[in-house]
């Protein structure tokens, strides 16, 4: 029979392997999250660049 101090020891380490795996898979999310933020982020940088561009040249026509 196994005593209680290695059913609890065994306990320990199959949990910090657990919360260590856990923080790991969290961690390669969290690094997927950031770069869809950045392609994002560099999209919408794209769509205001060419709504400036469009405002200047509506710009230039109200003026001639």
């Amino acid at each position: 029979m196994i005593s209680a101090e290695t059913k609890d020891l065994i306990y320990i380490v199959g949990l910090v392997v657990t919360v260590a795996g856990l923080h790991f898979m969290l961690r390669a999310r969290v690094m997927v999250l950031e770069e869809r933020v950045r392609g994002y982020s560099k999209a919408i940088e794209r769509v205001f660049d060419s709504l400036k561009r469009i405002e200047e040249k509506l710009d230039e026509k109200a003026d001639k």
